[in-house]
């Protein structure tokens, strides 16, 4: 599969992106630092994120993307990271369901909300329309 040329975002060089998104050297960098982190995982099976993030260097974004695709639960740790919103624990997205179920409402709320206001306008303008047709007459 032949990919777009492209700088790696990580080290600069020119490679040709099959959809890794990176170069190959730098793809084995992150497939090590993965495996560090799994190997630390699966020796402190109590380890919080930020611990995890001091011991082997891996940033906290690599670790919530293996939360999210399951591989601690692959050795047997469950793991989660907080809500963005509340602080709740999750193991995938950045909200948790209560969070995204309260903002899905808000945001049916303020549709409807200027649903309504758009009704009464067109209402408004309407009455107008016709206020003028009678003073023509």
């Amino acid at each position: 599969m032949a990919g777009k040329i492209k700088n790696c975002p990580m080290c600069g060089k020119l490679f040709n992106d099959t959809g890794h998104k990176v170069c190959m050297d730098c793809y084995d960098k992150i497939l090590e630092k993965e495996r560090e982190v799994v190997e630390y995982v699966r020796d402190h099976r109590g380890a919080k994120i930020p611990e995890i993030c001091e011991a082997t260097g891996a940033p906290t974004g690599m670790i919530k993307k293996m939360i999210r695709e399951g591989r601690f639960e692959q050795i047997g740790v469950k793991m989660t990271y907080p809500c963005e919103k509340c602080g709740a624990p999750i193991i995938s997205g950045k909200i948790c369901q209560q969070c995204e179920e309260k903002a899905r409402a808000e945001l049916q709320k303020q549709a409807s909300l200027q649903a309504a206001a758009r009704q009464m306008a067109k209402v408004d303008q309407n009455r107008g329309q016709g206020f003028r047709s009678k003073e023509r007459d």
